[in-house]
This record gives structure tokens, sequence and C-alpha cells, in this order.
């Protein structure tokens, strides 16, 4: 894992946001970016040229893609993976900003999560018949209630308390999953990266 970032810059949502409605898609960065990190987790790599056709497809846009989207769709690739490589323990998903609704934010994380779940079950490495350590079977009900949950919430001090601990619990469990199924780069680099 590397210790920083610096040719890693985190997105914004709401950057992101505005790229997809330029783009033509209805799709959320949540979306975009929980399944990236589902598939990230699990241990399966992208070229870029791989990578940008498998999020342009399910963006679906209806306008051109650009080269200039192509170029911020394998930031937020380069981004992602740096940031759950990080020793720091940076990653942290794409959600809205702060200042947005209570039930946005909400809606998103739960979005986030499904989308999550959805990209992480597609690679394999959990199915039936595999034996799961049962702090990762944890995780992984964790998250998938979390995807369930119901977005019509209050706008008080409590809620925004829980809304911030079951982020924080949504993010350990994501660097959780990378961790277990990633293999590290040892000190020699000897070890291969899983691919």
């Amino acid at each position: 894992m590397s210790d920083t970032t610096p040719d890693a810059p985190q997105m914004r949502y709401e950057d992101l946001a505005e790229l997809f409605r330029r783009m033509g898609s209805g799709q959320s960065p949540t979306t975009l970016h929980g399944s990236l990190t589902g598939v990230l987790a699990a241990g399966h790599r992208m070229s870029s040229e791989d990578w940008v056709a498998w999020a342009v497809d399910l963006l679906g846009p209806s306008e051109t893609v650009e080269e200039g989207h192509h170029v911020i769709l394998k930031g937020l690739y380069v981004s992602t993976l740096s940031a759950l490589e990080d020793t720091g323990m940076s990653f942290k998903p794409l959600l809205p900003a702060d200042d947005a609704p209570l039930a946005d934010r909400l809606e998103a994380l739960s979005d986030w999560c499904g989308s999550f779940l959805g990209a992480f079950g597609t690679v394999g490495v959990v199915s039936e018949g595999k034996e799961i350590p049962e702090e990762i079977e944890e995780v992984l009900e964790d998250l998938s209630a979390i995807a369930q949950v119901d977005t019509e919430n209050d706008e008080d001090a409590q809620a925004e308390e829980d809304f911030v601990a079951i982020s924080e619990h949504v993010r350990m469990g994501a660097l959780t999953l990378f961790l277990e199924y990633n293999q590290t780069q040892s000190p020699d680099g000897d070890t291969p990266t899983v691919h």
C-alpha cells in the first residue's frame, strides 16, 4: 500500500454529477463509485481502456463522450484505487457534500452500498459453497441492510450523528473487504498485484 496519493486527487461528487449531466447520463456518481469500489475491493483490476468502456456502459450517456470525459473517468479509477491502497486509510465513499439535505445523502449512501454489493458480487469472490470469514459475512450483511435503508429521516442533530456513524461504518466495511481480497505489496516488491 502507498502512504500518500499525490497523483490522485479526490474527486468531488458535485463535479462528477455535473459531468454526468453534460454526458446525458441519469446515473449518479454514487452508482459509479460504489460499483468501481466493489470491483476493486473484490481484487479485480481493469486497464484504463476497459475501465472507461465499463464506466461509459454503466453511465449510458446520450451525448458524445469526449476525450476529456475519459480523462476524468480514468482519474476516478486511479484516485479510488489509490485511496483504497493508502495505509492512511484515506478512502471515503463518494457522496454529496455535507451541506446537502440529509435525505439526499442517506439515499446516496444507500445507492452506493447497493452498487458496491452488486459489483462485488459479480466478481465472484463470494459465492455459494465458499467459506466466508465471519467478519466478512457481517460486513456484507451490514452493507446490504444499509442499501435498503429508509431514506425518510428527520433533519435533526441525532439523525446527522447517525448518518456520520453509518457512513464511517460503510467506509471501514469497504476497506475491510478490500484488505481481505487484495494482496498487499511486500516491502521488497516481490508480491504480485492481483489482476
